[in-house]
C-alpha cells in the first residue's frame, strides 16, 4: 500500500469513527483543530489518526506518541519547517542529482564519472572528484551575482560558444572590467580588460598585516588620460605609500601617480650581461644584451630589420680588434670592427644597426 492508499483509506475510516467533533470548515472528513496546543490536548487518538492544523496549514499523523508531520520526510515547493541537520536534499546512492528551470538542468552534482566529466587532461582525470557542473542549456552558461550598486556590467562568470570562459563585472559603479579567455582554435588568448574611459588603471597589489594592514602598490597598466587615444603607460613602483585596507572597496584614484611614460620604473633595471671566451663565431640574440668580450672571436648580429629597437653593448677586451657584422659608425661610415679597449652602443633602426655613443 503506497502512502496515498493509507492516507485515502485512513480519512475514510476517520470519517466513519467520528473521531472528533467536526466544524464547518472540515474538509475531506478530517478533523480539523485551531493550532498545534489545540491538537496536543487531544485525548483518544489511536495511531494513525489524521488531523488538518489550520495554523500550521497541514495534515497531522498521530504515530502512537506524538503527532507528526508527514511532510516531514518530503521537501515541499512552499518551503519546510522543523528542519534537522540529519535532513538534506540531494541523493543516497550514485547518481547525479538535478536542479532544473524550464525542464533546463542547470544545476548537476555528483562525482566525476558520474556526470560523465572524465577528460584524459591535468586535473580532469580523477573520476571520484564531487562536482557542482553549472549545466546552463547544455551548451553555454552563466552565473551572475547581486550588486545593487553597480549601474551597469552586473557581475557574472559565463561562457561562450567558442569555448572560452569569461568573467565580467562592474569596478566603480559605472566602468567595467574584464578577464576571460578568447580566440579561435588553436589561436588562445588571455585577456585584461578595464575600463570605460581610458585612465582606468589595473593595479598589483601586496598586502601587508603590519603597521595596522595595508596594501602598497606594485606596480600598474593604465592610459595616460581619460580619452579614447590614451597612450599606454607602465609604471613599477611609482606609489610607494602605504594604502590603509579598503574594506569598502571604494578608494578614489585622485592622488597616485600614471606613469609618465610608456615604461617608467622608480628603482634599478637589470639586463642580461655575457662574459664570452673561447673561439669560432658567436651570434647575438634576443637573450643578449651586454657582452664582454674576453677572446677574439667573430660577432654576427641578428638582421636589423627582425628587431627594430633593440640594443646591444659589446665592450672588447680581448686584446685585438673584432670582426663583427656591418653597422653604420659615428661618422655613419659602414664598420665591421670593434678595436680593442673600446665599446660600441649598438641599435636597429629596423635597417641597419646604428652606432649611438661616442
Amino acid at each position: 500500500m503506497n502512502k496515498l492508499q493509507y492516507l485515502i483509506i485512513t480519512t475514510i475510516l476517520y470519517s466513519f469513527a467520528g473521531f472528533a467533533q467536526l466544524d464547518a470548515n472540515s474538509a475531506m472528513g478530517i478533523p480539523q483543530v485551531s493550532n498545534t496546543t489545540e491538537m496536543q490536548n487531544i485525548t483518544g487518538a489511536t495511531e494513525g489518526s489524521l488531523v488538518y492544523n489550520i495554523a500550521q496549514k497541514g495534515i497531522y499523523v498521530y504515530n502512537g506518541t506524538n503527532w507528526v508531520s508527514p511532510s516531514g520526510s518530503n521537501w515541499l515547493i512552499s518551503g519546510n519547517n522543523g528542519i534537522s541537520s540529519s535532513n538534506f536534499l540531494g541523493t543516497t546512492n550514485d547518481v547525479k542529482m538535478e536542479i532544473r528551470s524550464n525542464n533546463l538542468p542547470m544545476l548537476e552534482f555528483g562525482r566525476r564519472e558520474t556526470l560523465n566529466l572524465y577528460q584524459n587532461f591535468p586535473d580532469y582525470t580523477d573520476n571520484d572528484q564531487p562536482l557542482v557542473h553549472l549545466k546552463g542549456n547544455g551548451n553555454t552558461a552563466a552565473l551572475q551575482f547581486a550588486a545593487s550598486g553597480a549601474s551597469f556590467y552586473k557581475p557574472m562568470f559565463f561562457t561562450t560558444t567558442n569555448g572560452s570562459f569569461r568573467l565580467k563585472g562592474s569596478s566603480g559603479r559605472t566602468d567595467l572590467f574584464e578577464i576571460g579567455s578568447g580566440g579561435p582554435s588553436n589561436d588562445g588568448r588571455l585577456e585584461f580588460i578595464i575600463g570605460d574611459d581610458g585612465a582606468e588603471p589595473i593595479i598589483f597589489k601586496r598586502y601587508d598585516y603590519r603597521n595596522g594592514k595595508f596594501h602598497k602598490e606594485l606596480f600598474r597598466v593604465q592610459g595616460s588620460n581619460n580619452t579614447a587615444n590614451a597612450k599606454t603607460r607602465f609604471g613599477i613602483n611609482i606609489n610607494t605609500n602605504e594604502v590603509p585596507v579598503d574594506s569598502e572597496y571604494d578608494d578614489s584614484q585622485s592622488g597616485y601617480n600614471i606613469a609618465n611614460s610608456t615604461l617608467q620604473v622608480q628603482g634599478s633595471v637589470a639586463t642580461a650581461i655575457t662574459r664570452v671566451t673561447g673561439s669560432g663565431n658567436y651570434t647575438l640574440s634576443e637573450d643578449n644584451h651586454t657582452l664582454i668580450m674576453l677572446s677574439n672571436r667573430s660577432l654576427t648580429l641578428p638582421t636589423a630589420s627582425s628587431c627594430t629597437g633593440r640594443v646591444y653593448i659589446i665592450k672588447n677586451n680581448s686584446g685585438s680588434s673584432l670582426t663583427i657584422s656591418s653597422y653604420n659608425n659615428q661618422n655613419n661610415s659602414s664598420s665591421t670592427s670593434i678595436t680593442n679597449n673600446n665599446t660600441v652602443w649598438l641599435q636597429s633602426d629596423g635597417v641597419v644597426w646604428q652606432q649611438i655613443n661616442n
